[in-house]
């Protein structure tokens, strides 16, 4: 009989808007904005001594481990599977930092708490590789950050219920989130204000395409993606997040649109908007890396 063991599973982020926020600290420095929790998830397992993540079998992310176990006051090696890769704008590192520190805290016997997030979202915003996502990815749903911070320090509003068809798509390239930051100045802030306090108003999916395609179009080249979509049935928004792209479709067309991206050599996702967010779950049998945990099976917290 296999014995049974402990995963952690983090859903993956793309946020549409965001604005940084300097605190006096790495626990109170974050962003503003919002962001869609996706139903593809990042599953982890304790996998060693030491201190260190891997992902897809490369190791990663060195001085965030390192960071995160030093905050913990533990050490713990983490082998981790995802459908995507680094620098890609699906909130990747961030999954990977969320999986260490809720392994720890499961191994200290705390399980997933608040508390349990503190020490990823240190490390992401020291390392200038996410401000939000922490927020984002213990809530899952639809997540409006007004308050800087990871849970319990910063404040959110979550949109449950959403399930939009989404094809989601991995396009070429890669950029660190400090150089998305470099090219961001004054009007951010401005803007996200602006969309946020809209967004709290309706709390409606439409706008917040809207609002997000707006915003990226002024750090991100959209050509690339008016030329993938030119011509196809059924979109009702979309927006570019680095080489994330997050499309919104109506059900009956969504298989084509991802044959479509699949058939261009992208990595895609028939997929939606996921109401959980990260979990600890028991099973023997752990997903094959690479591949979407479980196709969107709730994590169970403990």
């Amino acid at each position: 009989m296999s014995k049974e063991g402990v995963f952690a599973r983090v859903p993956l982020h793309v946020s549409g808007f965001w604005a940084p926020v300097k605190g006096p600290d790495a626990l109170h420095t974050g962003s503003l904005g919002a962001g869609l929790v996706l139903d593809l998830w990042v599953v982890a397992r304790p996998s060693g001594s030491g201190c260190w993540v891997e992902v897809n079998g490369v190791r990663a992310l060195e001085g965030h481990a390192r960071r995160i176990c030093g905050l913990e006051g533990f050490n713990l090696g983490v082998s981790a599977s995802s459908p995507v890769g680094l620098g890609k704008g699906f909130a990747l590192s961030s999954a990977l930092s969320l999986s260490l520190s809720t392994l720890i805290s499961a191994a200290l016997g705390r399980g997933v708490s608040e508390r349990s997030t503190w020490s990823a979202h240190v490390a992401e915003v020291e390392h200038s590789t996410g401000l939000g996502d922490v927020m984002a990815q213990f809530h899952g749903g639809l997540v409006v950050r007004t308050r800087p911070g990871p849970p319990g320090v910063g404040e959110a509003v979550v949109v449950r219920g959403l399930k939009p068809a989404l094809v989601v798509a991995e396009l070429p390239g890669s950029e660190p989130t400090a150089a998305v930051l470099s090219r961001m100045g004054p009007w951010a802030r401005e803007l996200v204000d602006k969309a946020v306090e809209r967004l709290l108003e309706t709390r409606d999916l439409a706008l917040f395409f809207e609002l997000s395609r707006s915003f990226t179009r002024r750090l991100f080249d959209y050509s690339r993606v008016e030329d993938l979509l030119a011509g196809v049935r059924g979109v009702a928004g979309f927006y570019l997040k680095k080489s994330a792209l997050v499309v919104w479709v109506e059900r009956e067309w969504s298989h084509d649109l991802a044959s479509l991206l699949k058939g261009r050599g992208l990595n895609t996702f028939e997929t939606t908007v996921a109401d959980e967010g990260v979990g600890l779950v028991h099973s023997t049998e752990p997903p094959e890396a690479g591949e979407p945990a479980d196709k969107g099976e709730a994590g169970r917290r403990l």
